[in-house]
């Protein structure tokens, strides 16, 4: 009996020899899935922190357009105010030219009369 207890236990041992071999290469495999996982977890921290700054970036260049743009805006109306200043201006001097042209003809009408009265009275003496 001793034979067949030595049996059993040779049996025994084979079968907790096997369960070991598999459970040392579960742990193995657990184990090289846990570095990837812890890999992956990594690469994706890194991912989200350049995400973060990217949208750090992105919100910072925003503000810089939106800033430009109420410059410009500003730049803009500037302009226009002196683009309607400039244009009253210009009409200020056309019609005071225009003006001045009309007084001049005046004068002019009147030199005509003048220098015909001259000329008539100059025929008249000779």
């Amino acid at each position: 009996m001793s034979n067949q207890a030595d049996l059993v236990t040779k049996d025994e041992f084979e079968t907790v020899k096997q369960l070991l071999a598999s459970a040392a290469r579960y742990a193995e495999s657990s184990h090289q899935r846990l570095d990837q996982v812890s890999i992956q977890q990594q690469q994706s921290a890194q991912e989200t922190r350049e995400l973060r700054e990217s949208q750090k970036q992105s919100a910072q260049e925003t503000r810089e357009l939106r800033k430009s743009i109420r410059e410009l805006r500003e730049a803009q109306k500037q302009t226009d105010q002196q683009l309607q200043s400039f244009i009253f201006e210009a009409q200020r001097l056309f019609t005071q030219q225009a003006a001045s042209i009309e007084q001049l003809k005046g004068m002019n009408e009147r030199l005509d009369g003048v220098l015909a009265y001259l000329i008539r009275k100059e025929q008249r003496g000779e």
